[in-house]
């Protein structure tokens, strides 16, 4: 008996000289330091409705009701997400300017109540038995000069009734065909049976949507014939703007646009994806209490500690306080070798201590020597 107790005090001793060795001359490691993650700006607004798609949809519809309907079907070319709440916005259209000559389309968008926010016009002109489009996209949208022009024939290749998809929505055969000018009767939260708020499409799936659309024969720039008619029309949602609801980015936003979505970015929590300008790793310490990040590895301590023996229960993990380890896992149990995280302490999981704490951000060391209890 006598024998046992002088092996283990032996062990205890060399267990203990090793660890304080390794405690005295094991190197630090280098600091961490802390890394600030870069600013995620906002997706841009103008990658969510494709202009030259538009004027080429321009080309297959007749009247207000019906491209307002192609532009808020499901996989369509209508992929706006103004307010950023990952779903589709809904495009509101209204007629402007006359049945004999000329017709304008404006497209806006609701993003809050009682916001309305014009994305782009389509205009087209009578010149003979051809049809003069021109599309202009909203400039704190797209920014400036954001204009596509094309032509078409005034009546549709094939009549109305040919036309798949018109589910009760009134077709025309012509652009010019004698009626009143349609306004959107919905607005935001009243919205048709046809439509739902259909997911965002990713920015690959949207622009493999939208190819289809394009056309060869659409041309940057202003209608060279609109330009030099007379025929002035103007719309109805001419310089509205949304001061609030917008979250996307804008090639050119007003004041009030640009305060709302730094109010907005400041009431968001820091390290968000898409949102936050930066994250950066931290270190607190207050009244003598580090709080450690990351990893903690010590090296050699009577606590929480690396490449020691562990005998009775292991090491410390959570924070240090006044030389106290608190919020420790422990594993009780005798044994030789090493434990998941390896330590060597004397007693219970919450040990006195002496020595240094070092604590760093993403790679942390804390030194502790104990012995004994609580």
């Amino acid at each position: 008996m006598k024998a046992l107790k002088i092996a283990v005090i032996l062990i205890l001793v060399l267990n203990g000289g090793y660890s304080l060795y390794n405690w005295l001359f094991t190197e630090e490691p280098a600091p961490v330091a802390s890394v600030a993650l870069p600013a995620i700006e906002p997706a841009q607004a103008a990658e969510g409705l494709d202009l030259k798609a538009l004027i080429t949809l321009g080309k297959e519809i007749r009247s207000g009701q019906e491209l307002e309907r192609r532009l808020n079907e499901k996989n369509g070319i209508n992929n706006l997400d103004l307010n950023d709440d990952e779903k589709v916005d809904y495009i509101f259209v209204s007629e402007y300017g006359n049945s004999k000559d000329k017709m304008g389309y404006s497209l806006s968008v609701e993003p809050v109540a009682k916001e309305v926010q014009e994305v782009a016009t389509l205009e087209v002109e009578l010149n003979g038995e051809r049809a003069e489009l021109q599309v202009i996209g909203n400039e704190q949208i797209y920014g400036d000069q954001a204009i596509y022009n094309d032509s078409t024939t005034v009546e549709r290749e094939q009549s109305a009734a040919k036309v798949a998809g018109a589910n009760g929505t009134p077709m025309y055969n012509s652009y010019f065909y004698p009626r009143p000018m349609f306004m959107s009767p919905f607005y935001f939260g009243f919205y048709p049976a046809y439509y739902a708020f259909f997911p965002l499409m990713s920015r690959p799936m949207y622009v493999s949507q939208v190819t289809s659309y394009r056309s060869n024969t659409v041309q940057g720039g202003r209608s060279e014939y609109q330009n030099k008619s007379n025929k002035q029309i103007s719309s109805p949602n001419k310089g509205k703007t949304a001061n609030k609801g917008i979250s996307r980015s804008l090639r050119k936003p007003t004041k009030t646009q640009k305060q709302f979505q730094v109010t907005q970015s400041k009431n968001l929590k820091s390290g968000g994806f898409g949102r936050g300008k930066s994250s950066t790793s931290q270190l607190s310490t207050k009244s003598g209490t580090s709080k450690q990040l990351g990893t903690s590895r010590g090296s050699g301590s009577f606590g929480s500690a690396r490449n020691s023996t562990s005998f009775g229960s292991s090491s410390t993990v959570g924070s240090t306080r006044s030389g106290s380890s608190v919020n420790s896992r422990s594993t009780t149990g005798s044994s030789f070798g090493s434990s998941q995280r390896k330590s060597t302490s004397f007693g219970s999981s919450s040990n006195r201590s002496f020595g240094s704490s070092s604590v760093r951000s993403g790679s942390s060391r804390s030194r502790s020597f104990s012995f004994g209890g609580k």
